[in-house]
């Protein structure tokens, strides 16, 4: 019986944001490629009867081009949508935020770059929708090993398993648990 925190994670696996601008741009590909395919269908030989080779290409150019046709449909529909309905845009880039901070929150503590990586995408996502990471992420609850309360001072807002910390003002830097001691004990004596 799979628990809650697995259907979480199914749930909000997915950037829904970056899923539908991905696929308007599959469906494009698709669409140029079945168009393609039914101009070259028409040039195809074979060894049937001219009137069973006509028949035949006729079904098949028709059948790739209302493929086309129906690929197009929807990507039309898609990016309209994405465009006009800035309500839905915003609902779905508020999923994908908190989606995101349910990631960060998760960090299993193995690789601090990953941690970095989640918050840079969170405050990408942030940006377009007005809200302020810092509001969003309490580094005192992840789930990951805590940070010594003297690193904290630094400020040190992570720690992985290898000793290396997350830091700067921005949470984009990364350095080793000796090198932010360093700084600290430069900080101390000047």
């Amino acid at each position: 019986m799979p628990k809650q925190s697995e259907y979480m994670e199914a749930f909000f696996g997915v950037e829904l944001n970056t899923k539908f601008e991905d696929m308007i741009s599959e469906l494009k590909d698709a669409e140029e490629n079945l168009k393609e395919l039914s101009t070259e269908i028409g040039t195809l030989t074979q060894n049937l009867n001219p009137e069973e080779f006509r028949e035949l290409i006729k079904e098949c150019r028709a059948v790739s081009y209302e493929n086309a046709q129906q690929i197009k449909d929807v990507r039309t529909f898609l990016d309209f949508y994405l465009k006009s309905d800035k309500t839905s845009t915003h609902i779905i880039l508020e999923r994908d935020a908190y989606m995101k901070i349910y990631q960060i929150f998760k960090w299993d503590g193995a690789d601090v770059r990953d941690l970095k990586r989640w918050i840079k995408e969170l405050k990408g996502i942030c940006e377009k929708i007005g809200l302020n990471p810092r509001d969003l992420i309490n580094f005192k609850k992840l789930t990951a090993q805590p940070v010594p309360n003297e690193l904290v001072k630094f400020p040190v807002y992570a720690l992985d398993k290898q000793g290396y910390c997350l830091t700067g003002p921005a949470f984009d830097m990364v350095m080793h648990i000796d090198e932010v001691r360093e700084k600290m004990e430069e900080n101390n004596s000047s």
